[in-house]
């Protein structure tokens, strides 16, 4: 064996890429939990509009009222959640739940300038302006009075 030729690692290297990368991962972890509150605003947005298209499309289909209900509706809501609720004249309310979104993440705030949004046979909406927020940003879905649905970041233009 020539003196010079190691080919090994010594246990001191392998320590120091450690530490190297522990640092790096430290740093880029603030980043990567900002961007995964980003992802759950968004989604949850995405959600809300998904379930008003919904709506709006069994209202259509079924020639039958549907809504959103956020709040002050026949069932309880779930804590940051709402009801999809379709019109029926049996129901002692006069609304017959048919699905409960409670799934949102935590940490979202709900606000809304209608508590529920109706959408007729011909797919006309109420309307009302739904606002998230968490942490990180703020999200806005729009559901027009044309049946529109609509999710921006910060404010949908008018």
């Amino acid at each position: 064996m020539r003196v010079g030729d190691d080919r090994g690692v010594s246990l001191m290297e392998i320590l120091m890429v450690v530490v190297a990368v522990a640092v790096m991962a430290g740093m880029a972890m603030p980043s990567l939990l900002g961007t995964m509150e980003r992802y759950r605003l968004r989604a949850a947005a995405w959600e809300l509009a998904g379930d008003l298209r919904l709506a709006r499309q069994k209202a259509v289909s079924l020639q039958q009222s549907h809504r959103i209900c956020l709040a002050n509706c026949c069932s309880a809501v779930p804590a940051g959640g709402y009801l999809l609720e379709r019109r029926d004249t049996g129901e002692p309310c006069g609304w017959k739940q048919d699905l409960t979104r409670s799934d949102l993440p935590d940490g979202l705030n709900l606000t809304f300038s209608v508590d529920k949004v109706i959408y007729n046979a011909k797919g006309e909406a109420s309307g009302s302006t739904v606002t998230l927020t968490n942490s990180v940003g703020i999200f806005e879905v729009v559901a027009a009075p044309s049946g529109r649905v609509r999710a921006c970041k910060v404010a949908c233009p008018p």
